[in-house]
């Protein structure tokens, strides 16, 4: 013992062996609460990026569907490793994702008009090369205001659609805006079904891109005698919407259509070509039996359908040719 200094004793050679095990088990216990520390963590990150992957990827329980459509593509194993790997805030969990098309076939296509393009232009039948561009560029127009105008997809009156019609045609279109009665196959005959327009106050849009996909080609046909120039076009739109005041409900809608524009002078014989369009398609992901002619959202977690839709689930990305059918028809999704 020192004055002032405290003890110094120096340790004997059995203490010196206790104190580094004991030394060397105090190392491991906190090693291994690090290594528990590190697993709780990741298994909090897999956990809500499989919820994440779940609401937003996964097709909902309940089939989907209005009219001539097909099934949806199933999401890449790739698509659903990225996602649980990735840290999800709660904030995020109840709302769309960043990019709400991100693994849906709808992820690639062309941003709204970019989407609807005009082939090149060649004379067909007695039709010349620049009446066929002409036509095109009207059947371009048509699409755009069915299908990408703001006000009408809001659910307010399609003007710009109406405008482009022919005087007879469009008295048609605009007399059909109002009528709740069914054709004889079950089909609603609102004249709204010509155009893409979602039931007012059911839907807000998650956002302004709308995806488009498809193709127009120009050839001849025989109208009661009358050869015309025929426009026919295939297109699906793709719509990411959500309930008013629910962002964790959204959903994509996806739209078809297609059909045909003929060209010939109808309203004046002798004087310039007018279009007179032809239109069929359906909303995949709209509610059956609406009578309508808007599009109400089947959204995940809303009321059941009063319609149930039949048949093999169907694609409602496929480019192919629908066959014809007047059935509301099951997807896998959108």
């Amino acid at each position: 013992m020192r004055d002032g200094a405290g003890w110094n004793q120096e340790p004997s050679p059995l203490e010196r062996l206790v104190a580094a095990r004991q030394a060397e088990k105090a190392a491991q216990r906190k090693k291994d609460t690090r290594v528990l520390a590190v697993l709780i963590t990741v298994a909090a990150l897999v956990a809500g990026g499989g919820v994440f992957a779940w609401l937003r990827l996964v097709p909902p329980s309940r089939p989907h569907h209005r009219a001539i459509v097909r099934a949806a593509a199933p999401v890449t194993p790739t698509a659903d490793v990225k996602l649980t790997t990735m840290p999800l805030s709660p904030m995020a969990a109840n709302e769309p994702p960043a990019d709400p098309f991100a693994g849906s076939p709808a992820e690639h296509w062309a941003n709204g008009v970019a989407g609807i393009t005009i082939p090149p232009a060649r004379a067909h039948g007695p039709y010349t090369a620049a009446q066929v561009r002409a036509a095109y560029e009207t059947t371009r127009k048509l699409l755009i205001a069915a299908n990408l105008n703001w006000p009408t997809l809001r659910g307010g009156p399609p003007t710009a659609f109406a405008d482009l019609l022919t005087r007879q045609q469009r008295a048609q279109f605009l007399a059909g805006l109002r009528t709740r009665a069914l054709a004889k196959e079950g089909t609603a005959q609102n004249t709204r079904t010509w155009v893409t327009s979602f039931a007012p106050g059911s839907t807000t849009f998650v956002t302004t891109v709308i995806k488009v996909h498809g193709r127009m080609s120009a050839g001849t046909a025989t109208v009661s005698g009358t050869e015309v120039l025929r426009i026919t076009f295939s297109y699906l739109f793709a719509y990411a919407v959500e309930p008013p005041g629910d962002p964790a409900d959204w959903m994509r809608i996806v739209q078809r259509q297609y059909g045909s524009v003929d060209f010939a002078p109808w309203d004046d014989p002798g004087g310039p070509l007018e279009p007179w369009a032809s239109v069929g398609g359906g909303a995949a992901g709209g509610l059956c039996g609406e009578r309508d002619g808007y599009i109400h959202p089947d959204y995940p977690h809303g009321p059941p359908q009063s319609v149930t839709p039949s048949g093999t689930p169907q694609d409602p990305y496929s480019t192919a040719t629908p066959s014809a059918s007047y059935a509301c028809r099951q997807t896998t999704g959108t």
